[in-house]
């Protein structure tokens, strides 16, 4: 039986798209090179603050999305606001983590 035939094709796109995720990610993890520094508990503690600032930018970007939406500013759809939450997680995470990391600390 193929795998592509159960369900519908938003079953199919949703496998397909997870397996491509995981082959761009152990791509990605293949070609690091020994240029990019060590985990130590530095650089844990600064990517943990990193994290966390996004989280908090991302909260405050959900708080903001709601009043949008709740004062009729513009029309939202789920899918829209994932993306745009998916993406402003991403690129605020790596760019805290990239920030204390140039840095050098947190505090």
């Amino acid at each position: 039986m193929n795998i592509l035939q159960i369900g519908n094709e938003e079953l199919s796109n949703i496998l397909i798209n997870i397996g491509v995720a995981l082959i761009a990610v152990l791509l990605i993890r293949m070609r690091r090179t020994g240029n990019l520094p060590e985990k130590d508990e530095r650089t844990k503690k600064l990517g943990a603050y990193g994290l966390s600032y996004s989280w908090l930018i991302t909260f405050l970007a959900l708080n903001a999305i709601f009043w949008i939406d709740r004062l009729e500013f513009a029309q939202l759809t789920v899918s829209g606001v994932m993306f745009i939450l998916g993406i402003l997680m991403l690129v605020t995470a790596k760019g805290f983590q990239w920030y204390f990391l140039s840095k050098g600390d947190v505090d």
